[in-house]
């Protein structure tokens, strides 16, 4: 039962280094580049499309999970990576980036250029928070 167990918690935390992987990406490289481009909404907006995929919503969902998890079944720096985790990209996720997103989407091609000026700071501004919280949590869990 033990190996089990420990199988699962060795999941739980490949579901939130993935996480932490895919938030770096953005913040490193996906941001930087389309905030150069000409048609850098346009390119956010099909992103966005496309990554709301059952394979994305099953690792974000068991990542949130996961850090659940971690900070009600331990103590110390596993319950402080958990929470770390779910409240810095979880729910940065839901409270920020996605609603960023959802009004980008929903823009008037009148209205894209402002929208996307302010995606840029705010939207960028989340991703590095939940890519620094889930980098803390990776350090946490190791300790």
């Amino acid at each position: 039962m033990i190996e089990v167990i420990s199988i699962l918690e060795v999941l739980l935390q490949l579901s939130m280094l993935l996480m932490m992987g895919l938030y770096f990406i953005f913040s490193n490289t996906l941001m930087p580049v389309l905030s150069r481009q000409k048609g850098g909404a346009d390119t956010m907006i099909a992103i966005n499309k496309v990554i709301l995929n059952p394979l994305f919503m099953a690792g974000f969902i068991v990542s949130g999970l996961a850090g659940l998890y971690y900070f009600i079944s331990f103590s110390g720096a596993k319950s402080l990576a958990g929470v770390v985790f779910f409240l810095g990209t979880t729910l940065v996720t839901v409270l920020f980036n996605v609603p960023l997103n959802n009004k980008l989407r929903d823009a008037s091609e009148l209205n894209k250029a402002a929208v996307w000026e302010l995606y840029l700071k705010k939207w960028v501004f989340w991703n590095h928070v939940r890519t620094l919280c889930a980098v803390l949590s990776g350090f946490l869990l190791l300790a």
